[in-house]
């Protein structure tokens, strides 16, 4: 990765809520969800996601299923079966697991292409991994909020006031779910449609643990600061992640709660920002070891780490 310097956000134009105005790192056109989903590749770390229903059934489950009691049963045992985990650990685990499937595209979407997609859990399957966790996310339907500056909408101005789903068709469509007049309404929509279908698994969770909402609505959290900061490996800006995040988050409180709070050093002479859960993921029951991000490790403990793994993945490394 470059080393230049960085055009800092502070010398932007900004908007309403302190943030400037453009921070989207484009393509001269995106037509659609696939060509989307293409341009955030690289930031959703070792998951993927994919435009269109799963292109097999082996593995996948359409997202509401999880809302079935028995079907999550089934899901949280296979977490506890597979790491001889007690019921609360597999709960943590899981409600991480399971948000990085959903925040992850999203976040990633409205900070790189500034787009959010329709999270309706009946439009969206996600495929499980051996030992419960999710690797995957497909999007049935192209169900895109766009803003008004959308390229895909430059040809389509009398759509710009639309208040229903709309079609632009192609060989990469787009059913344009809402069109948002800036990025603050924008930002609004993904944290609505973050909370409205992570809201309903949290209060099923809650029943199976003894777990309270601050400590599975923060494994939520982590997972989106985590989902930000990995928007680094698109955009090469060190800033525009935690950024994003801070205004997301007050906008999503005070349900969105117990959220990361950042650690930020220099190595090798670039600024990086490393992430402190707001709460603990329980991993250390299993592992007798703290993760880097948990909030029992000391401050010092967490940079010596967080260098140690930059320098680990080589060119490009990022602190989270």
């Amino acid at each position: 990765m470059s080393h230049a310097p960085p055009r800092h956000p502070q010398h932007l134009p900004t908007g309403t809520s302190g943030l400037p105005v453009d921070l989207a790192v484009r393509a001269t056109s995106l037509p659609g969800l696939e060509t989307t989903l293409r341009t955030v590749r690289a930031a959703l770390d070792h998951r993927r996601a994919i435009a269109g229903p799963p292109p097999s059934p082996d593995g996948w489950i359409r997202a509401d299923q999880l809302l079935d009691p028995a079907t999550l049963d089934e899901a949280l045992a296979v977490v506890r079966d597979h790491n001889q985990a007690t019921a609360e650990v597999a709960v943590s685990y899981f409600t991480a697991w399971y948000a990085a499937t959903i925040v992850g595209p999203a976040i990633a979407m409205f900070v790189l292409t500034r787009r959010v997609p329709d999270l309706d859990p009946a439009g969206i399957s996600v495929h499980c991994h051996e030992g419960g966790w999710f690797d995957s996310t497909a999007f049935h339907r192209p169900r895109l909020a766009l803003l008004r500056s959308d390229p895909a909408l430059a040809d389509h101005l009398d759509l710009l006031d639309a208040k229903v789903s709309v079609e632009l068709g192609g060989t990469d469509p787009i059913e344009v779910t809402r069109v948002a007049a800036d990025v603050d309404a924008l930002r609004a929509q993904l944290v609505g449609q973050i909370i409205g279908h992570l809201e309903p698994v949290i209060n099923s969770l809650r029943s199976r643990a003894r777990l309270g909402h601050a400590a599975l609505w923060g494994a939520v959290a982590s997972q989106c600061g985590r989902a930000f900061l990995l928007t680094e490996r698109v955009s090469g800006d060190p800033h525009i992640g935690r950024l994003e995040a801070d205004a997301f988050f007050a906008d999503a409180a005070p349900t969105l709660r117990a959220r990361p709070t950042w650690q930020q050093f220099v190595h090798h002479g670039r600024t990086y920002t490393g992430m402190r859960r707001g709460s603990c993921c329980l991993a250390h029951r299993l592992t007798e070891e703290f993760c880097t991000a948990c909030p029992f490790v000391a401050t010092d403990e967490r940079e010596h780490r967080l260098r140690e793994w930059i320098d680990a993945q080589g060119p490009g490394g990022l602190a989270v």
